[in-house]
């Protein structure tokens, strides 16, 4: 009994509120979707599903957040394929699934069995300016490149998959930034696939954009946690 408390107690009730809506909503679309071939509401239904336990895991700092964003990115990968979002299939193909594994290792390397997450860090100022212009140039220019293989939302699509690459990469890194990044890309592609008409996929982006803040907030916190035993450890 104990043992069951102690899995609820791993997120907090916001969280389990964003799990219980996303599984709630993708039961609902997936029952009523006439139109959609069954394969593609269940592939839809399968990244909702693991997509949300990975975004929620990671805002609590949890590695084990690396196992449902594998399955979740393999089933993204092939709705996206389906859909024509080709920036969305190259980046989950070539960077995602590559990253799960560093980050994973990266994580394991960099984690407190004190509180049983990850050790947050938080960028300074000068990095951040360099990351944003970096970041804003990366995005034209993949806007051209998708125009050239007619991709559809081209720029939708540039601005969520560049944004996603740098965010991703200060996940592995442990910044806390990363958030701020995660919510731009969340309502990108929340837009994105309501465009689409996919009820499923705009779901979980919409639920993905709220836990972005609520992830900031928890990252926010570890981080000044981290800082403080930092400094403890300095003095001692």
């Amino acid at each position: 009994m104990s043992k069951i408390k102690n899995i609820f107690k791993i997120l907090s009730p916001f969280q389990w509120a964003s799990v219980i809506i996303v599984c709630g909503f993708t039961l609902y679309f997936a029952l009523t979707d006439t139109e959609s071939r069954w394969y593609y509401t269940l592939l839809s239904s399968l990244a909702a599903v693991c997509g949300i336990m990975n975004v929620v895991l990671c805002a609590k700092g949890k590695k084990a957040q690396y196992y449902w964003g594998l399955v979740n990115i393999a089933s993204y990968i092939a709705i996206s394929a389906m859909s024509r979002l080709y920036g969305e299939v190259m980046l989950n193909t070539f960077y995602y699934i590559p990253l799960q594994f560093i980050g994973l290792y990266m994580w394991r390397k960099n984690y407190s069995n004190t509180s049983d997450t990850v050790k947050v860090r938080k960028m300074k100022l000068i990095p951040a300016i360099i990351l944003i212009i970096s970041t804003f140039i990366g995005i034209c220019l993949y806007k051209y490149v998708l125009s050239v293989i007619g991709g559809n939302s081209v720029w939708l699509d540039s601005t969520s998959t560049v944004i996603s690459i740098v965010a991703n990469a200060l996940m592995v890194l442990r910044y806390r930034e990363q958030y701020l990044l995660w919510l731009v890309v969340n309502v990108v592609t929340t837009v994105m696939w309501a465009l689409k008409g996919d009820p499923i996929m705009t779901t979980m982006w919409a639920v993905y954009a709220f836990n972005a803040v609520y992830g900031y907030y928890l990252w926010n916190k570890m981080s000044k946690e981290s800082d403080s035993v930092s400094t403890v450890s300095e003095a001692v």
